[in-house]
């Protein structure tokens, strides 16, 4: 009895002592809302630290930025380093507000972004920001043109690709009823129901704006409107209004202000009390399977006004309370993505023996989303010739690595065997072409390539039929 007893015990003490993951569901929630591409790879060890796997980046991209090239490498360096990201579309500022989205620019952000090579295959796209201030939507709120251009916009994206995840702006819980520059997400919300219900039917998740309001000094134990669950409130809400909406929600902007900034503001917590609200807030967060993703707000934005919410110093270097969000163990997302690929070229022997093992080579290109090899994805291309052929599948080996646009030349092996075959003969593997082999003159133990020269040739011996062969 005494051993259950002592071995009750240390179970006990051990599960006390044993960090729990800060993420408790079957999914990695954990995220953070970037500033600036380039702020990409010294982001990932934090996303992704303690065994954490495709966490999330939230990042904004403008009309005027629209650089392939940038965008391109942010969007591989994400698939490299194992990010998924979610793009917020904004205009541009004009006389201290945001100009109104214009379908036209829409339509050449959308064109864009579908583009462009992402790193999974559901691609996040969040339309606007905080409409419900007049400084976000041209100067003045405006509830029936902001829903008939977010309509319109949703199905151009959906119209390029269906693919485009379509968020809807966070809408600022705390703001008040206070026309023309604000009004309640309340009041924004009813609105629109009244004026297009339909309206949710565009949307295919809720971001949602769940900060610690109001003054940012809210506690992780507060609920309700203005709390770190805002967007249980936003739930509740919609279903009041008769809208059941049961889809993914994205938490695009939370936490807390830090006293540590340009100049000190007393009138926030310490970055020690702010990490460890972090802490118990994803403990809450991640309990609810319907939370896909947290980012809060923001990694590096050192400078005024968003001093007081930077990780990062004025000097770069991470706040020294927020490691323990780094050190907690977190989990991995399996994202899906697109495996594609076309094959380039093939090298084939000039003449083709039957019975004799020969080796070829089959140049692909990997046209889709995965990194192929060095642990990512396994690529193997069983073989699909035709009964006669006897034909190795195509492999990379675990030391190469192939991403996307580039190609690889793999070997293979082929032997045309006697037995007989119906009509053509060809070597091929899963969703390849058929490279087809021909019979060399009318002989049945000689095969060609079939190409443009050596067909000329074989049908050349046809004519001239030099043993008289009928």
């Amino acid at each position: 009895m005494k051993l259950i007893f002592k071995f009750i015990f240390y179970l006990s003490f051990w599960l006390l002592l044993t960090p729990r993951p800060i993420l408790a569901s079957d999914q990695n929630i954990f995220g953070l809302h970037l500033t600036q591409t380039s702020d990409i790879e010294s982001a990932a060890p934090i996303i992704n630290s303690s065994n954490g796997k495709w966490g999330w980046v939230t990042i904004v991209i403008r009309q005027d930025q629209l650089d392939q090239g940038n965008w391109q490498d942010f969007f591989d360096k994400c698939r490299s380093l194992h990010l998924i990201p979610i793009i917020r579309i904004a205009t541009l500022m004009e006389n201290d507000y945001w100009s109104r989205p214009q379908l036209s620019n829409m339509s050449q952000i959308a064109e864009f972004l579908n583009q462009l090579n992402w790193p999974t295959q559901t691609q996040h796209v969040i339309l606007f920001n905080e409409v419900n201030h007049g400084q976000e939507w041209g100067g003045q709120i405006d509830v029936e043109d902001y829903v008939d251009i977010f309509i319109s916009t949703s199905q151009i994206f959906k119209n390029l690709n269906p693919n485009f995840f379509i968020l809807g702006p966070g809408l600022d819980l705390a703001s008040p009823d206070k026309m023309p520059d604000f009004l309640s997400a309340k009041t924004f919300y009813q609105k629109i129901y009244e004026y297009n219900p339909n309206y949710f039917d565009h949307l295919d998740g809720l971001a949602s704006h769940s900060y610690p309001n109001h003054g940012f000094i809210g506690t992780p134990a507060d609920t309700g409107q203005h709390s770190i669950q805002g967007y249980l409130w936003e739930l509740d809400y919609l279903r009041s209004l008769g809208i059941n909406f049961n889809k993914p929600v994205f938490i695009t902007e939370t936490g807390w202000p830090h006293q540590e900034g340009i100049i000190k503001n007393s009138d926030f917590y310490t970055t020690k009390t702010t990490a460890d609200f972090l802490l118990k807030s994803f403990e809450i967060w991640s309990k609810d399977p319907n939370v896909f993703a947290v980012t809060p707000f923001i990694y590096n934005y050192p400078q005024s006004p968003f001093d007081h919410f930077s990780w990062l110093d004025e000097g770069g270097i991470l706040y020294p309370e927020y490691q323990k969000i780094i050190d907690f163990p977190k989990l991995q997302n399996q994202p899906t993505q697109i495996n594609k690929y076309e094959a380039v070229k093939m090298d084939l022997p000039l003449i083709i023996f039957q019975n004799h093992q020969y080796t070829g080579h089959l140049t692909l290109k990997n046209t889709g989303q995965t990194i192929w090899g060095k642990g990512e994805t396994q690529f193997c291309l069983a073989p699909q010739s035709t009964q006669n052929i006897i034909l190795s599948s195509i492999c990379i080996s675990p030391q190469q690595l192939i991403k996307p646009n580039q190609t690889i030349k793999l070997p293979f092996t082929f032997t045309v065997s006697n037995q007989p075959q119906i009509g053509k003969s060809f070597i091929s593997w899963q969703n390849t072409s058929e490279f087809e082999i021909i019979p060399f003159y009318d002989s049945s133990t000689v095969y060609l390539p079939k190409t443009n020269i050596f067909q000329e040739i074989s049908d050349l011996f046809k004519k001239i039929n030099p043993f008289g062969s009928k």
